[in-house]
């Protein structure tokens, strides 16, 4: 059975929404696994994209006001970093839960409201499943595309790999073009001739 990861980043965890992913969230076509990643804002953005967790997950569910502490380096919100994130790991799929009301225009939906006259529990049975379903549609998609890339002859390697690499959370080459990485490999092969002649 195929993999989902979802990891829950907060500065300060739901409990609530913690124990539904991790005990009641269940997905009767995928293993999903779920961790939690407590934020230190004085970290900055920049610890959450080389965590390797973040890095590996499938799905990120991230609060909106994480890095509007007073304390935070960087000051923007849990949908603006899902921009950021989307630069490094376009395959992530984000989502975004805030204590102000949804907004479906930026993909968000409000945390848990002990007013709200359900259980936490049940709130999010009737709010979460609907988006991860729709991430893991989009997930399952990526990877039968990137199934059909790999085979696909007609296609760069060095894109092929890069690609395929994105979608297993590594972010090599990102920094490198393809004539960068052609200029190395013809200076490699200048260097073998002069070694071997």
């Amino acid at each position: 059975m195929d993999k989902i990861n979802i990891v829950y980043i907060d500065d300060r965890h739901d409990e609530i929404l913690s124990r539904y992913l991790g005990e009641e969230y269940t997905n009767s076509d995928f293993e999903v696994e779920h961790e939690d990643i407590l934020f230190d804002p004085n970290e900055g953005y920049e610890s959450l994209i080389q965590n390797p967790s973040v890095m590996h997950a499938n799905i990120i569910i991230i609060d909106s006001r994480l890095f509007e502490n007073s304390t935070a380096s960087s000051k923007f919100t849990g949908e603006e970093f899902k921009l950021i994130l989307k630069k490094y790991y376009p395959f992530i799929e984000v989502i975004v839960i805030t204590q102000n009301d949804a907004d479906t225009k930026v993909g968000t939906i409000s945390k848990y409201n002990p007013n709200s006259g359900v259980s936490g529990s049940e709130y999010y049975a009737n709010e979460l499943p609907s988006c991860i379903n729709v991430a893991i549609k989009n997930i399952v998609t990526f990877r039968e595309l990137a199934s059909r890339l790999e085979s696909n002859e007609s296609w760069e390697p060095i894109l092929k790999e890069k690609i395929i690499a994105s979608l297993q959370g590594l972010n090599t080459y990102d920094e490198l073009t393809k004539t960068d990485i052609d200029n190395l490999i013809s200076a490699f092969q200048e260097i073998q001739v002069k070694l071997d002649g």
